[in-house]
């Protein structure tokens, strides 16, 4: 009897021991898959703002203007070359210019459809609304670093090119934003521009305001929706690069 409770008394020592190995192990999981999605998130937003590198420089919508486009992010992956009039699904003589992961243009935050002359497409086309690996993305409004005089504060704007598009494009400037869908998902909101450099800034509390899938821009604290004056910029942003 007493060799069979000794045999009995390792058994439970070993069990503990196993549990609380793998207890360690599956807790050390959930730092590395948090900084695996706030990498990515970070890389999403590089691959943004070399994609408006490409559209600007090879006139990629084909209005005949060095522009970026500003109206969402989805459309760097959904527009179409004005070479060929209209825009259809599954077109193969004028197909997307998907200058960006499926699955980041998924993730736009943005629900709404900008038309730009016909030339744009819906992204339930392609995809289904989604946020990736915990991140949503945006693009932003307005910079705030121009005085409020400064006609190209406002990042949408008509820049006349041919055909007519509307108030998707701009000269010279754009900022995309990267947020949490909750703060468990991360807690870093993220921005970038024409400068490709990533800022990233620490939130304790939820900056998708909506539950709904993709939130809209509505549903985005409106705090990160534009890029910051250069004394917030200091006070509040670290530079990562």
């Amino acid at each position: 009897m007493s060799d069979r409770g000794f045999a009995l008394i390792e058994v439970l020592v070993i069990i503990v021991v196993v549990g609380l190995i793998a207890v360690l192990a599956v807790s050390g999981l959930f730092p590395a898959r948090a900084s695996n999605s706030r990498w990515n998130h970070y890389m999403c937003l590089k691959s943004l703002s070399s994609a408006e590198a490409d559209f600007r420089a090879n006139d990629r919508d084909w209005n005949h203007v060095n522009d970026f486009w500003t109206a969402n992010v989805s459309g760097l992956y959904t527009m179409t070359s004005t070479a060929v009039a209209g825009a259809q699904p599954n077109d193969t003589a004028d197909p997307s210019i998907r200058l960006i992961m499926l699955s980041v243009a998924a993730a736009d935050a943005d629900g709404a459809f900008h038309p730009a002359g016909g030339e744009n497409l819906d992204l339930t086309t392609f995809a289904v609304p989604s946020a990736m690996e915990g991140y949503w993305f945006a693009a932003m409004t307005a910079d705030l670093s121009l005085p409020v005089s400064d006609p190209g504060r406002v990042y949408r704007q008509d820049t006349g090119g041919t055909p007519t598009m509307g108030k998707v494009h701009h000269h010279t400037k754009f900022g995309f934003v990267g947020i949490p869908d909750s703060v468990y998902a991360g807690k870093f909101v993220s921005i970038v521009n024409e400068n490709n450099t990533i800022f990233r800034s620490a939130v304790t509390t939820p900056v998708k305001l909506l539950m709904s899938n993709p939130p809209g821009l509505g549903g985005v604290h409106p705090a990160y929706l534009n890029w910051p004056d250069n004394p917030t910029l200091k006070a509040y942003w670290s530079k990562l690069d």
